[in-house]
């Protein structure tokens, strides 16, 4: 599986996963469900980035400027929730990897990165981006243990173990175990990613992210 399948993948994930809040009509398994698949797609996308750029400072701005760019389509979009005072996902991205930067420049030397990667996870938080802490931190185990692809299926599984704790306790329903399970199953989709780039598509998914929010909040508005 490529670099470009995979971003289809996330794409389509990610419009079924936002249609159900501009056409409440549209809810359904695929909606309800499968849209838990996008995020953890995205993160891995950062990560290859990162791993595979050639001037690093060059993406880090790049994720910047698109994620202002889509700061106020998000905040439409997630108008329609009740709950628009956010960061959008690319913010969460980018304090991914600032985290990862910064486990990297210090090395071994945990005792100085693992606390500033810490703070990094709860400014997640505290700066409410998209998916909060666990957003950042998805990022940041995805790099870790990229070598390493069971560790990574575990340490992954794990994660989200800990953010769908308190629904899977206080709510608990078959709803939100399904919910936890396709929130995971991405990391066994990338175990089939192949290394391949496939078709260039850079500047695609950074359009479409504030496009397809700007398109859905109009939908609901004639909906």
């Amino acid at each position: 599986m490529s670099i470009f399948m995979i971003k289809i993948i996330a794409c389509v994930s990610m419009i079924l996963d936002h249609v159900k809040y501009a056409v409440p009509e549209m809810t359904c398994f695929a909606t309800k469900y499968l849209g838990r698949i996008a995020f953890p797609l995205f993160a891995f996308l950062a990560v290859e980035g990162y791993c595979h750029t050639s001037n690093l400072k060059k993406y880090y701005q790049r994720l910047l400027v698109f994620a202002l760019v889509s700061q106020i389509p998000f905040m439409l979009f997630r108008s329609l929730l009740g709950n628009w005072l956010m960061l959008n996902i690319m913010f969460t991205l980018l304090l991914g990897l600032m985290a990862i930067f910064i486990f990297d420049q210090f090395g071994k030397k945990y005792y100085l990165s693992l606390p500033l990667v810490g703070l990094i996870f709860y400014m997640g938080k505290l700066f409410c981006v998209d998916y909060s802490y666990y957003g950042v931190a998805a990022v940041f185990t995805l790099y870790v243990c990229r070598h390493q692809k069971f560790l990574r299926i575990v340490v992954f599984a794990l994660l989200n173990f800990v953010y769908y704790y308190p629904r899977l306790t206080t709510y608990y329903s078959v709803s939100n175990v399904i919910s936890y399970v396709c929130a995971t199953l991405p990391v066994v989709l990338i175990l089939a990613y192949d290394g391949k780039l496939g078709p260039k598509t850079k500047y695609i998914y950074y359009i479409f992210y504030p496009a397809h929010m700007l398109i859905l909040y109009f939908i609901s508005m004639i909906f």
